[in-house]
């Protein structure tokens, strides 16, 4: 495997390992969840806030399902590297779990509620990230494949695979954690 997705893959294991503990646990996806309600400014027991608890259960319970391989309730990031090469490196399914966290998280993006995340809402999830409002511009322009100022699921979706699978530079996977958000 190409060193540069080792590197992406790892470095978002430390994306998810929110407490830095050295390994990710539910709590972690729930401070994910929690980051990106507290970013859009949507509280938790919202209908719109529920469903994005809800979808981060189910990413866990599918990360869980697929990485965690000694069923401890810990993902190590053994677990999650060779996870995540036999689920897209090697060409494996994305799970529809993984479809309806998308959603549910384009949902959220989605502030004004037009069915469309344009580029100020898709940047208040990179902004939450760490990312300045240039970076934002410049990776929402990559991720806009299609070009109709919005990020769609499918193109959320195909970036995360690109993410996996291309280790080229400036692809629209290489823009959902760039090089500012990468760990060295």
């Amino acid at each position: 495997m190409k060193q540069v997705l080792q590197h992406r893959i790892d470095s978002t294991f430390a994306h998810y390992d929110v407490n830095r503990n050295g390994v990710i646990e539910l709590a972690d996806i729930y401070a994910l969840a929690n980051r990106l309600l507290q970013a859009y400014g949507e509280p938790a027991s919202s209908e719109r806030g529920r469903d994005l608890v809800e979808a981060y259960d189910r990413f866990w319970e599918m990360l869980a399902d697929h990485c965690d391989t000694d069923r401890d309730g810990r993902i190590g990031p053994e677990e999650y590297r060779a996870a995540m090469i036999e689920a897209f490196v090697e060409g494996g399914p994305i799970n529809m779990d993984f479809l309806e966290v998308v959603q549910s998280l384009l949902v959220l993006m989605d502030t004004n509620g037009d069915g469309r995340v344009d580029a100020a809402e898709f940047g208040v999830l990179l902004k939450a990230r760490g990312l300045s409002v240039e970076e934002c511009a410049t990776a929402f322009l990559h991720l806009d494949t299609d070009g109709d100022g919005a990020i769609s699921v499918q193109e959320y979706v195909a970036a995360v695979r690109d993410y996996y699978t291309n280790p080229a530079e400036d692809t629209p996977g290489s823009w959902l954690y760039p090089k500012a958000l990468q760990r060295a």
